[in-house]
């Protein structure tokens, strides 16, 4: 049986029976969670996260045998729903993934109503129609979005204003022949989006709870080889649309352009590599993340070429729970990892993350952090952003303003 920490035993003592558990990455969600659960439990995860057994092995790890769990992928549970039995219990986990609401309407029966995915309608249809005694949303970003804010709390059972909240927390702006909703970036809006998360259950940064070392993190600056630059001026020919030729001004930047049907994939001289490769020389164990599959590839061929052991961590992974419980076991080796797959597993002896390019998602970025800084093994860790181009710095930008990142909001800026 594992020791629970003060702020778990806390939230445990007081017995909620719905709420949202918000903290941060490494601080015992799933514990808290496992314990506050009772008699028929039901466990929506992501599709990764139950291939792992993270619940059941976390509930090995406490004394609560008052639960019959049983875990679900959110593709299962949107797939099968409607033949669940009822639980006592729901738990979901990473819930900002569950809580799919967006600030547009749609009409159903020639009435107005909120557009949401078909996951979060699920999810709420099954609340509607079971009613379980206990509800418990877990996540360490759970303002992805405003209403992403907002869907938990109906999960809850709060049932805050739609158009209210929207008009609190978003403004409309045109953009070219049609309005979107744009989420208010000012401090006061971002102090009141806090202050109604914190209504919805318990909040708090690992740093509340624990003595965190400081953490360095450094931007290099790599410049563009003459081939990207070439390929860069050349792009906009082969690609008018702004959108797309964004995203492929970007894959230049990492010294990769994926292909179509007239063309196969392409690779470039990039700056990236060597400065990768100097950072693996100085560290043992080193984190890469890269959006791009070709990227992943690309890193992979580079070092294994220069005798560095390399783990690859994307959709096509394999049993990832063995070869990263592998990587972690090493003295030394590098694992480069998807920038969307930035949760669910954990790398604490790794002490240097380098980011070769960054998801255009925040909460991919907020969560990314948080793989090799965890509570069972604080230290000091070193994170690393390789800037190479006009997109790059941008996206950067971007993130570091706690906002994702959209290709045309870029062009709408660039034009």
């Amino acid at each position: 049986m594992t020791t629970l920490y003060k702020h778990q035993k806390d939230i445990i003592l007081e017995n909620p029976k719905k709420c949202l558990i918000a903290l941060g990455c490494g601080c015992g969600k799933t514990l808290v969670a496992l314990s506050l659960a009772n008699g028929k439990t039901l466990v929506i995860v992501p599709k990764t996260t139950k291939e792992d057994k993270t619940w059941e092995k976390n509930l090995l790890m406490i004394k609560n045998h008052n639960i019959e769990l049983t875990v679900i992928s959110k593709e299962e549970f949107r797939r099968d729903y409607k033949l669940l039995s009822k639980y006592e219990t729901l738990i979901g986990e990473e819930v900002h993934l569950l809580a799919g609401l967006t600030p547009d309407t749609r009409q159903r029966n020639k009435k107005e109503i909120p557009k949401a995915s078909q996951t979060f309608e699920a999810v709420m249809d099954y609340i509607k129609t079971h009613n379980p005694e206990r509800i418990y949303c877990v996540s360490a970003t759970p303002t992805r979005s405003p209403m992403c804010v907002l869907g938990i709390a109906w999960m809850l059972g709060i049932n805050w204003d739609f158009y209210q909240f929207r008009s609190t927390f978003y403004t409309q702006v045109k953009m070219g022949y049609r309005s979107i909703w744009m989420v208010r970036r000012d401090k006061e809006t971002k102090e009141r989006l806090g202050k109604a998360v914190q209504k919805l259950g318990y909040t708090g940064r690992m740093s509340d709870y624990f003595d965190v070392p400081l953490q360095t993190y450094v931007v290099k600056h790599i410049p563009l080889s003459t081939q990207q630059q070439k390929m860069i001026k050349e792009l906009p020919l082969e690609y008018p649309d702004p959108i797309v030729l964004t995203g492929k001004l970007h894959q230049v930047e990492q010294g990769v352009l994926t292909g179509n049907q007239f063309s196969d994939s392409q690779i470039f001289d990039t700056g990236k590599l060597e400065a990768i490769e100097d950072l693996c020389e100085e560290y043992p164990k080193v984190l890469i993340f890269a959006k791009y599959t070709e990227q992943i590839y690309l890193i992979e061929k580079y070092l294994s070429d220069r005798g560095i052991k390399c783990y690859v961590l994307n959709g096509a992974t394999k049993d990832r729970g063995s070869m990263l419980h592998e990587a972690e076991s090493s003295d030394s080796c590098v694992v480069i990892a998807q920038a969307s797959i930035s949760a669910g597993y954990e790398l604490p002896s790794f002490r240097c993350t380098i980011y070769a390019s960054q998801d255009y998602s925040f909460v991919n970025k907020e969560q990314s952090e948080w793989r090799t800084l965890r509570s069972n093994k604080l230290d000091k860790n070193l994170y690393v952003y390789l800037l190479s181009g006009k997109v790059d710095n941008a996206v950067y930008k971007c993130l570091e303003g706690k906002g994702d990142f959209h290709e045309a909001q870029f062009y709408e800026t660039r034009s």
